[in-house]
């Protein structure tokens, strides 16, 4: 017998919390929402990318199978996600290893 990965998909309906989050290309967090338990996330998802278009950013690469597109407008780049994870959590911007960032001047 083959065994098969389990796939996940971010997008599945859950009664789980889940969060909109918005990150700069450094992993900045600059926005983060929560959506309604219960929510429609695919639905969600598309209505994201619509609200950033109408916005004025151009899609970028996008994926349902996590839960992710990029836009960009002029030279900024945004990535924006629909996460699972409590974004107050864990901060990206913070170097992994709880120093000071090697290369920064500070």
């Amino acid at each position: 017998m083959i065994r098969r990965r389990t796939i996940f998909d971010p997008l599945e309906p859950t009664k789980e919390p889940r969060w909109v989050v918005v990150r700069n290309m450094h992993g900045a967090l600059l926005e983060a929402r929560s959506l309604s338990p219960g929510s429609d996330l695919k639905r969600a998802f598309v209505a994201l990318m619509l609200e950033w278009i109408d916005a004025g950013w151009q899609l970028g690469e996008f994926s349902s199978t996590t839960g992710t597109f990029f836009c960009t407008r002029g030279v900024e780049r945004r990535m924006i996600n629909v996460t699972p994870s409590d974004p107050g959590a864990a901060r990206m911007d913070a170097p992994a290893h709880g120093g000071r960032c090697a290369t920064c001047e500070d």
